[in-house]
């Protein structure tokens, strides 16, 4: 199977060219569809600050680094649930397995907004009419390790958003890979690229309108389409690495540093460090620098061996977010 090494790397090196081929002299700020893609769904990530990209316990990796999922020695599958911010909320279900040629795995993650009232230029109050948005992710993973300490992924989905009688859809890939060193306690190094594909546009019955033609006189009505502009999604690029910093059999610490590069905001860095005792209980920690709201999280976890079936994990972790005020965040996972 070596022939799959040349597509990898070229598929790599191609996405990774094309993140800075946007950013070039232009400001994409508020320019991007499907935000949710942004939002990280994994507890432990999360609890961390985002800044683990390269340590991988459970399917959830889906959402941050597909490049890990081949280092999963069974199958795994994982949920989240997100109370985001101005309540709405978030979730992630994923499910892996080990083949004998890599690792297939698919997850769903959702964004719903609950109701909103209605309010339109004439009635600026509300119309008594309550609308609702929701997003979707669907995606379909490959991974291989293509040596022993080098594992790289796959992911293509497909994306649909609602807003209220309007709906727009985009297909995407994420790409990433996770390399384990020799040195500093085999520290682990990992990239990732997401949300690389085409662009969302709406379509749909809100859109029609009817409109009177100026000087008739009898007020004839025409039918007519509003158009709607393109948006792209919402690409990122993330560069990350960890390593132990103590690790014995009752205590281990654990330290992450990230880089997170996007075409509609400024380059980004996240620290954390997870604490796990007795090889049961995780306590984590993290800061996010050069955003505008969200700062520092905190979290903790537990990892319960149940036996026949295998490895429970429990993760919640919280994020401030300033002035938006916080937002909880639960996972479980479990390894067969």
């Amino acid at each position: 199977m070596k022939f799959i090494h040349i597509p990898v790397y070229t598929l790599v090196l191609f996405l990774l060219t094309a993140v800075y081929g946007f950013s070039q002299g232009v400001s994409y700020r508020g320019n991007s569809a499907a935000n949710f893609l942004k939002v990280d769904l994994s507890a432990k990530s999360v609890g961390m600050a985002e800044a683990n990209i390269t340590n991988v316990e459970d399917a959830s990796c889906l959402n941050f680094n597909v490049g890990g999922i081949s280092r999963l020695t069974g199958p795994s599958v994982s949920f989240s649930y997100v109370q985001w911010l101005v309540e709405t909320s978030l979730g992630h279900c994923a499910i892996t397995m080990p083949t004998e040629y890599g690792t297939v795995g698919l997850d769903v993650s959702f964004f719903n907004s609950g109701d909103m009232e209605e309010t339109t230029l004439l009635k600026q109050d509300g119309t008594g009419k309550f609308i609702t948005a929701s997003d979707v992710s669907i995606g379909l993973s490959y991974g291989r390790n293509l040596t022993d300490r080098f594992s790289v992924g796959l992911k293509a989905k497909y994306i649909h958003e609602d807003l209220a009688a309007v709906s727009a859809s985009a297909f995407a890939f994420d790409v990433g890979s996770i390399f384990e060193t020799s040195f500093l306690n085999n520290m682990k190094i990992g990239i990732s690229l997401s949300n690389f594909g085409s662009s969302l546009e709406f379509n749909g019955n809100d859109l029609l309108i009817t409109h009177v033609v100026n000087g008739s006189a009898t007020n004839k009505e025409v039918t007519g389409v509003l158009q709607t502009n393109a948006w792209d999604l919402p690409m990122f690029f993330q560069v990350g690495a960890s390593t132990y910093v103590m690790k014995t059999d009752d205590i281990s610490v654990l330290a992450a540093y990230c880089l997170i590069d996007s075409r509609d905001y400024g380059v980004r860095q996240k620290i954390g460090s997870e604490v796990e005792l007795l090889k049961i209980l995780r306590v984590r920690g993290g800061y996010r620098f050069n955003y505008d709201e969200a700062t520092f999280s905190f979290g903790a976890g537990v990892k319960i061996n149940a036996g026949a079936m295998g490895n429970l994990f429990f993760d919640y972790a919280y994020s401030d977010y300033g002035t938006l005020k916080g937002v909880n965040q639960i996972s479980l996972g479990l390894n067969f």
